[in-house]
């Protein structure tokens, strides 16, 4: 990954902090794991840093999966080449490699039955002559077609190879793409969702909703990670439930979620909120262990639209504002940027 080297004496201090929580929290020592406290103890990832601190607070506290998801949201951004990825281009390389020889031995070959022409319009050839040209030509025949087949058979192994690699590179991008806990989109889709969206015709029909469920870390405090985990679940199936072909779902982080839609009006999107809210609302979840009935879940939402040509940071902080105000608002509502009450102020 491109990050600045430290010091040997600084990365040696680093380390002996993993390997003292490592030990006190028996924390799996996995490099992924080591990447996400190196990072943490580096300081140079505020927002991981603040993540993994809510995490620790937790009773559950840190697992491979909390480590994954952060290593996905924080610092794989650089996308460097899978092994897939390198194995799949040595692989073009060696066929382009075989490609270039058959070329070169099919250009040979041609130059020689040019020579051959040349010689069979020569009419003084004799017999011996004309005979020892005939088995000439018979066998460099028989070495070209024996090239093509040799060369055939490789191609088809190799076509259905990346064919193979092919299916793979894509199932694995995918699922780089996934949210473990949740199945939606992950922090990296949603980027580059939104990236790719911001710069359709026409981009200003484009709207953000940012939602997370009222009082989660209360309730993941008094109730512990696992059924916070159910929560953020649900929450995720309603989502898909109510999922339409021009909206896409997202989990953005912790218990935030983003929706982008395209191609609609500021009506249908408070619309498709507050289904949203209402769904949720209705929920009665009960815990497996004990049969105890949950406290109702609720959710905030804020929306914005999105403003031709503006920085996609200034677009989600607006989206992420209008969160806020819900929040401020009491909550298990809906603020649209658009709103009367907004204007006036």
């Amino acid at each position: 990954m491109n990050m600045q080297p430290d010091t040997f004496e600084k990365a040696q201090k680093i380390f002996k902090h993993i390997t003292d929580i490592f030990e006190e929290k028996q924390i799996n020592p996995s490099p992924i794991n080591y990447l996400v406290w190196y990072s943490y103890f580096k300081g140079d990832k505020p927002k991981l840093r603040q993540e993994l601190d809510l995490i620790l607070q937790d009773p559950f506290g840190y697992n491979d999966r909390a480590g994954r998801r952060l290593y996905a949201e924080h610092l794989d951004d650089d996308q460097e080449q899978s092994d897939l990825d390198k194995l799949f281009k040595r692989l073009l390389d060696a066929m382009m490699k075989k490609l270039t020889a058959w070329t070169n031995k099919l250009e040979s070959s041609t130059e020689q039955f040019d020579k051959y022409t040349k010689d069979l319009s020569n009419n003084t050839l004799n017999q011996d002559e004309l005979k020892s040209l005939t088995h000439s030509m018979i066998n460099t025949t028989a070495q070209m077609r024996d090239h093509n087949q040799t060369f055939q058979q490789e191609l088809m192994t190799a076509l259905t190879e990346i064919q193979r690699l092919k299916r793979q590179l894509l199932e694995a991008r995918a699922e780089s793409m996934q949210d473990e806990l949740t199945q939606l989109g992950n922090r990296k889709a949603f980027n580059l969702a939104i990236e790719e969206l911001t710069t359709q015709e026409p981009a200003s029909s484009l709207f953000l909703i940012m939602t997370d469920i009222d009082h989660f870390k209360s309730f993941n405090d008094r109730f512990g990670h696992l059924v916070g985990d159910s929560v953020l679940r649900y929450l995720a199936n309603i989502l898909r439930k109510e999922q339409k072909p021009n909206l896409t779902n997202y989990r953005y982080g912790g218990e935030e979620f983003a929706i982008l839609i395209k191609d609609t009006d500021l009506e249908q999107v408070k619309n498709h909120a507050e289904t949203l809210r209402q769904d949720l609302q209705k929920v009665h979840l009960k815990r497996k262990d004990t049969g105890e009935v949950l406290p109702d879940i609720t959710a905030s939402f804020g929306i914005a639209q999105y403003r031709q040509y503006e920085p996609i940071d200034d677009f989600i902080k607006r989206a992420d504002d209008m969160l806020y105000r819900a929040k401020q608002q009491g909550r298990n509502c809906i603020v649209s940027e658009f709103d009367d009450s907004l204007k006036q102020e």
